[in-house]
């Protein structure tokens, strides 16, 4: 179970290097999904990147700490693709840190988040097949939709599974 509270602050570019340490131990999901180490710009990309068509002010990024230490990142999209649905574009927490209950501590805060700040009734997410993270989006209430779209990382050619979950008001 996790020990110790998570603090969840927005992310902002006076972050990158916090960032960057995250992503330095997510080495094994870089792999997966990107078919590299480590990609180019990761930190930076998790700041800027959104779908075509987002305005910036619904992008809301966060880096996740745990007694002072950077162990974690989110990503949210607020009302994406539809009205409603918040998408999470990710959710991670370190290598190192796996196994200790804080994927599913930070999935219930930015849960929160979703229903309370965005006003979402709907969660939304693409695992992509390469990643195998479906059993844990399972237990955290998620199905698949049906849809499922082309994904390319750097290296990794793959599909992405669109889940959504609906959100208690």
């Amino acid at each position: 179970m996790a020990s110790g509270p998570l603090c969840l602050l927005r992310a902002s570019a006076a972050d990158v290097a916090e960032i960057g340490l995250v992503f330095d131990d997510l080495r094994d999901y870089s792999r997966r999904v990107d078919g590299t180490d480590a990609r180019a710009n990761a930190a930076h990309d998790l700041l800027t990147v959104r779908p075509p068509g987002c305005d910036p002010r619904d992008k809301h990024a966060f880096l996740v700490y745990r007694h002072g230490v950077p162990i974690g990142l989110l990503d949210l999209i607020g009302d994406h693709p539809r009205p409603g649905t918040a998408f999470i574009g990710l959710l991670a927490v370190r290598e190192s840190e796996h196994r200790a209950g804080l994927g599913r501590a930070l999935y219930a805060r930015a849960e929160s988040i979703m229903r309370l700040r965005l006003k979402a009734r709907t969660a939304r997410l693409a695992v992509v097949e390469s990643n195998p993270v479906s059993g844990f989006w399972q237990k955290m209430g998620f199905g698949p939709t049906g849809e499922v779209t082309p994904y390319e990382g750097e290296a990794v050619r793959s599909r992405a599974v669109l889940m959504e979950k609906p959100l208690p008001g």
